[in-house]
């Protein structure tokens, strides 16, 4: 196995494209069909919570020094219990990476190529990423590290463009807002994404220095950014256009013109989507890969990156719609994620803490 070492830049990087990954095709529409013209304040209490998630993993994490969550799993609950919760959260990286499979190719075959089958962009997705993955975490890194200024770049600049077509009544649709209904109704923005970032515990001890700064100012960074995407897309659409649409961002991007010369740029969306969501799917095949050759100790990852490309296929194509896929993420994502995000967690400190007590009290009469 590789001991690779992550500078905080590289890792304020990795999270950058991590959180706002597929969030920023698949979460704007959503909130604000539920939100309304207050959709840009979910994004801001949610990135809130995402910290306040950082910090606690962060805790475990420093507890065990160059473990990952896998390895702290079997240390503090033993070999049995431990790699069965291990065995968890391998299965939990699985199906992350499923879902972004998923909604990528979702996205591809619905905007830009409908007469091509799903499971095509499944399989050519994935062996990118799992020769991504054999090459390591450093050369993902690197990739996200060059990336990341031209997506922001390209992204912000096609949206200043469109403040042509701004209009302030959009935020005066007849919606009385109510914080704590609102906020419980649209409680799968604190699972999706900020939740799954739970999958860096198998990172973390790879970065040099300045852990918690890259981590805070990562998230706070991507929501920042995404809070200001569904502010602008309201501006720009109006709520009742918006909360219909499954795409918004690229519908607006779709609708560009810039100097009567260039139109329908969404062609830079699709790109900037695909090299997001592509970061995204290789950070996740690679906790998922790293996951398991430490819990069965296996040394050379391309053993188990190949035959993942076709169980992350296949378990991707479990959905019969994007509708169905954002109907359960709507419904059922907070909950599911809480046991990866903070009761896993919570439980291996909590024993972590006992396990650090017992031999002290044992000395005490000794004493």
């Amino acid at each position: 196995m590789e001991n690779p070492k992550l500078s905080a830049w590289q890792m304020f990087n990795l999270l950058f494209m991590y959180i706002i990954g597929t969030s920023f095709i698949l979460l704007p529409g959503s909130l604000i069909a539920d939100a309304k013209q207050y959709g840009w304040m979910i994004g801001v209490w949610s990135f809130v919570y995402g910290i306040a998630l950082a910090g606690f993993w962060l805790y475990l994490s420093s507890r065990f020094p160059g473990l990952s969550i896998v390895q702290i799993a079997v240390q503090v609950l033993g070999k049995w219990a431990g790699g069965l919760v291990s065995l968890l959260y391998i299965l939990f990286f699985i199906q992350i990476a499923s879902w972004v499979t998923r909604n990528l190719s979702d996205f591809m075959h619905i905007n830009l190529m409908p007469k091509t089958p799903l499971s095509v962009f499944n399989i050519l997705i994935l062996f990118v990423c799992a020769y991504a993955v054999i090459k390591g975490i450093e050369s993902i890194a690197m990739v996200s590290e060059f990336l990341a200024p031209f997506v922001i770049l390209v992204f912000w600049l096609s949206f200043g463009v469109m403040v042509q077509e701004w209009d302030w009544q959009n935020f005066r649709f007849p919606y009385t807002f109510r914080p704590i209904e609102t906020f419980i109704h649209t409680r799968y923005a604190l699972a999706f994404p900020y939740m799954e970032v739970v999958s860096f515990m198998m990172l973390f001890p790879f970065s040099t220095r300045r852990l918690k700064l890259s981590v805070f100012s990562g998230i706070a960074f991507s929501g920042i950014l995404f809070s200001l995407s569904v502010f602008f897309t309201i501006g720009i659409l109006g709520v009742e256009r918006s909360s219909h649409l499954i795409y918004p961002i690229f519908i607006i991007f779709r609708e560009m013109e810039f100097t009567n010369f260039a139109e329908h740029l969404e062609s830079i969306f699709s790109v900037n989507t695909l090299l997001i969501v592509c970061i995204k799917l290789s950070i996740l095949f690679y906790c998922a890969v790293l996951g398991i050759c430490q819990l069965f100790q296996l040394k050379e990852r391309a053993v188990v990156a190949f035959p993942l490309i076709w169980i992350i296929s296949a378990y991707s194509l479990l959905f019969e719609s994007i509708v169905d896929n954002v109907d359960w993420i709507q419904k059922y994502l907070f909950q599911y994620y809480l046991h990866y995000a903070v009761a896993f967690p919570a439980l291996l400190i909590v024993c972590s803490w006992f396990r650090k007590k017992k031999p002290s009290q044992g000395r005490e009469p000794s004493a």
